[in-house]
């Protein structure tokens, strides 16, 4: 995770800022290596940055943990964090640290585009290809939304420099409580009239 990917830049920012803009979410928490440059985004957001050994900024943990709280997060930006030994754990602590209802996301080099290769050389290989990165976030209950020009390009080889996958955690139905319809209820008891008058 050391190369840079200042080549996908100009392609993150055409995919990117729309898919936040359009999700209507007022922050989110970018979660990226520290090589890649950040996409223009008008979204407020938090940064946590990661190399080979986990996070490293704004604090230092295992890069499969998020110091987060259950369900405290309205939207969450994953950007060439895919490699294959981290993804599973990083996705579960993603849809654990979301909101219902709340934004997910995911973005990656595509490792049969030749940009990926000038830019990551043979730590491509460890990237997912589409099918695999669309197999990777359907392991777990999310709303899945793919960008169409996206889609289109992703599946075939070569064509599209990023793979991107949109999702949202599902929200959580309002408690209802079940009506009883069977209890009888003991009407309360009429005031008996007194005898006594005011003088």
């Amino acid at each position: 995770m050391i190369a840079g990917f200042a080549q996908l830049q100009t392609v993150e920012n055409a995919l990117v800022p729309d898919l936040i803009h359009d999700a209507e979410v007022d922050w989110l928490v970018e979660l990226a290596p520290a090589s890649s440059p950040s996409p223009a985004l008008l979204t407020p957001r938090h940064r946590m940055l990661a190399d080979r050994e986990g996070w490293i900024w704004p604090c230092r943990l295992p890069s499969g943990l998020l110091p987060f709280q259950n369900e405290s997060l309205p939207a969450i930006l994953v950007r060439h964090l895919f490699w294959l030994d981290v993804a599973p754990e990083l996705l579960a602590e993603c849809i654990r640290c979301l909101k219902p209802g709340g934004l997910l996301v995911s973005v990656s080099a595509n490792p049969w585009h030749r940009g990926s290769w000038q830019e990551l050389g043979r730590q491509a290989f460890h990237l997912p290809a589409w099918p695999r990165f669309l197999v990777q976030h359907g392991r777990y209950d999310l709303m899945l939304q793919v960008p169409t020009r996206a889609r289109l390009r992703g599946m075939v080889p070569g064509i599209s420099p990023l793979l991107v996958v949109a999702g949202r955690k599902p929200p959580r139905g309002a408690r209802v409580r079940r009506l009883n319809f069977g209890r009888v209820v003991a009407a309360s008891p009429r005031a008996v009239p007194t005898s006594c008058r005011a003088a």
